[in-house]
């Protein structure tokens, strides 16, 4: 799978549940990998920008996923600007 753009809290919303989709996993399943009730897994699915760093790590360690930082060409940066957050 190549590697997907997150720029945006909905594209983190749809990039969690696919990949949990992918995983196989219910809502209910992923929380309890990661010691959360299946409504938290909710909420962080609809919203994610109120998940903490640390909970989404371990989501993401869950599903096997792994986060890439990775600086953006100069060039490219001012029409590659992030929405706000």
């Amino acid at each position: 799978m190549k590697p997907l753009p997150l720029q945006t809290p909905a594209q983190l919303a749809d990039h969690l549940r696919s990949f949990r989709k992918a995983r196989g996993l219910t809502q209910a399943q992923l929380g309890r990998l990661v010691g959360l009730d299946q409504p938290r897994i909710t909420r962080i699915e609809r919203n994610p920008d109120r998940v903490s760093v640390h909970t989404l790590l371990q989501l993401l360690a869950a599903l096997r996923v792994r986060v890439l930082l990775e600086p953006l060409d100069p060039a490219k940066a001012s029409r590659d600007q992030p929405a706000d957050w």
